[in-house]
């Protein structure tokens, strides 16, 4: 795992995550439907690795996959990409990557999430310190 802050300043993580059998189809490549928790898998990771290993709370409000090649279990562990486009008030736009073992890009996503307080069941502000550690 690496983590940075970008040349726009945005922090960026690099981590691996890996295929499981449970990911497949009946026709054994990754279900579609899969992508959605392996980049959560990521997304949570980049989270933590920005936030010194606080658990983060979120929900994701915006979602856009493009899919560029097919997956199969040998094409793993997957190499996953995280960067912060950008901070807003209450959410982070995220731009997210996976490759495959081989190199080949498999996924394009941008993801935005809102920061959320369980206690209270809505979006809260991003906090100053995330503000701070993650390049807003």
């Amino acid at each position: 795992m690496s983590a940075e802050n970008t040349e726009r300043g945005g922090f960026s993580w690099t981590g691996v995550v890996p295929l499981r059998w449970r990911d497949l189809d009946a026709y054994g490549h990754v279900y579609y439907g899969e992508y959605l928790v392996l980049l959560d898998e990521a997304r949570v990771a980049m989270l933590r690795a920005a936030c010194d290993g606080a658990d983060p709370l979120f929900v994701v409000a915006h979602l856009e996959l493009d899919y560029r090649s097919q997956l199969v279990l040998e094409d793993g562990p997957l190499t996953a990409q995280v960067e912060v486009e950008r901070v807003g008030r209450k959410s982070l736009t995220l731009a997210e990557r996976l490759t495959a073992r081989d190199g080949r890009l498999v996924l394009d996503a941008r993801v935005v999430v809102v920061m959320f307080d369980l206690d209270a069941r809505e979006a809260r502000p991003v906090t100053a310190r995330e503000r701070r550690a993650l390049g807003g």
